[in-house]
């Protein structure tokens, strides 16, 4: 199946039924449908080979992108949070024909377009545009009707990403059809409305992971609500009245909602999937909102080049809050998704077994096609047959997995490896921590020392030493910071993960050896 099938799948369901609910705008499911395919008859008509959407999420920019996968354009999945360097080389790796913008992104799309020689013109999705016509003015013309198979190709490149690009220049990676097939399958057998209609609020960039779980609902004839940014009361205002059943969250996100004053005043029984994904959650803060959000928070982990590839459910964190013995699972990032399997591996490509730390590797059609005119990345990412993630973890007896931390996050202390993420639990468990990024600095005695950024709560207070000392006690003098440095803000990429690499640059600037 291609990912619009899955919505078509919900136009049989529920053709009237609410599918995109944003502030000013509501289509039901026929509505959508027709529209996306005016959008894709008008990518036929033009000729366009590839074409991207770049707006803030938008019930009209989503109908764009179901347009383009209908059409079978390849679709450039830009981010519009993204740096303008970023969505240009996505462009550029994807030979970007035709823009689809929204007003408010105008003065970047026109330097989209001086930067992009393949751009052929720009449509404008809320107006007639400085850049080229309306959206309802360029599709006026077409058919409501369905545009003609192409042959069917489970192989064919249907949507170009880009790598996260928290530790150098991001890469393009190739996603088919039978991957889109397989994640949201993988989804509909772990995630079950069977007493419900599915509502899912969709936060997080509308381009990425959290746009693509949206088709399981869908799929479902449920409905998708748009947010066109973060604002914590908002969103805690809309999950009560709207009765949403499921979002997915980076772990910021989800500390800022903690962190809202009013959070504990909003009935949120209607929740059943708050899911957290694209980096490591703090166990304290996990268990802190199971205790205000109810039995409903879950973990996903997987990356650009394999979305989703694990599952930690609500009801096994739930359990783990529940029952001490089982409070280790809390760091657990899940078991594999159906459709997945996993490994740990070390360096020489033998599997390990359960409980040695090594790189997690995975095997699934899940698993990108390799990055565009990239050949030797690609070679590396799929060693020995399975596609290597980068991440330092363990599997426990019973199936679950563990991410101990990214391998060039490792910090090396006087010869003693130190994982930044253990430390990170340790300051993230702080009641005063809203969010917190361990790196290592340059250091005479030790050739890296450990060191803190923190990211305080509005509005309280915590000392350097207080937090050095809280380290000392749960992880020992080694992995301790050697210095606590708080700052108003951390620097983070479009799907809102630290840039660990930018807070480095700022203590390694000048230094030949970064290690």
């Amino acid at each position: 199946m291609r990912q619009i099938d899955f919505f078509d799948q919900g136009v049989v369901i529920a053709p009237e039924a609410r599918c995109l609910v944003g502030p000013d705008l509501t289509l039901s499911f026929r509505q959508a449908h027709a529209l996306s395919c005016r959008v894709a008859n008008g990518l036929r008509a033009a000729d366009i080979a590839s074409a991207a959407v770049l707006s803030a999420n938008d019930v009209m920019g989503f109908a764009c992108i179901l347009g383009i996968f209908r059409a079978e354009t390849l679709s450039l999945a830009l981010n519009a949070r993204a740096a303008l360097k970023d969505n240009a080389e996505h462009l550029r790796l994807g030979n970007g024909e035709l823009l689809f913008y929204h007003s408010d992104f105008e003065a970047e799309a026109q330097r989209l377009c001086e930067l992009t020689p393949s751009l052929k013109f720009c449509v404008c999705i809320d107006r007639a545009g400085a850049l080229g016509p309306s959206l309802s003015d360029w599709i006026a013309d077409q058919s409501e009707s369905p545009p003609e198979w192409l042959p069917d190709d489970r192989n064919r490149i249907y949507r170009i990403t880009l790598t996260g690009g928290t530790t150098g220049t991001p890469k393009g990676v190739m996603h088919a059809h039978l991957q889109a097939e397989v994640n949201t399958a993988a989804f509909l057998a772990s995630l079950h409305y069977s007493d419900i209609q599915p509502r899912y609020l969709l936060a997080a960039p509308m381009t990425h992971a959290a746009g693509l779980v949206s088709f399981h609902v869908l799929a479902l004839g449920g409905s998708v609500y748009f947010m066109s940014k973060i604002d914590p009361l908002l969103m805690l205002q809309t999950i009560e009245r709207e009765r949403i059943t499921t979002t997915v969250l980076p772990p910021t996100v989800l500390y800022g909602l903690l962190a809202h004053p009013q959070v504990r005043e909003f009935n949120f029984t209607s929740l059943r999937y708050l899911l957290i994904g694209t980096a490591p959650l703090s166990a304290e803060k996990l268990r802190e909102a199971v205790e205000v959000f109810g039995p409903a928070l879950g973990q996903l982990y997987g990356q650009s080049e394999c979305p989703m590839a694990t599952y930690l459910s609500p009801q096994v964190v739930a359990d783990a809050v529940a029952n001490s013995e089982r409070a280790g699972r809390l760091l657990s990032c899940g078991r594999p998704l159906p459709l997945t399997l996993m490994g740990i591996m070390d360096d020489d490509g033998r599997l390990l077994p359960d409980g040695e730390r090594g790189e997690i590797v995975m095997r699934s059609n899940q698993v990108m096609r390799g990055f565009v005119n990239n050949p030797g990345a690609t070679a590396d990412c799929s060693a020995f047959g399975w596609h290597h993630t980068s991440d330092i973890g363990y599997r426990d007896a019973d199936g679950f997995y563990y991410i101990v931390d990214r391998k060039r996050d490792l910090i090396i202390s006087g010869g003693f490896n130190v994982y930044p993420s253990e430390v990170e639990q340790v300051i993230w468990s702080h009641p005063a921590v809203q969010d917190c990024a361990v790196i290592g600095v340059p250091d005479e005695r030790w050739g890296e020392a450990v060191k803190a950024v923190v990211l305080l709560k509005p509005g309280v207070q915590v000392n350097e030493e207080e937090l050095i000392a809280l380290c000392k006690s749960r992880v020992g003098s080694l992995k301790a910071p050697k210095t606590v440095e708080f700052w108003p803000e951390l620097p983070r990429s479009a799907v809102g993960k630290v840039l660990k690499r930018s807070i480095r640059e700022r203590y390694w600037a000048g230094i030949d050896r970064k290690i």
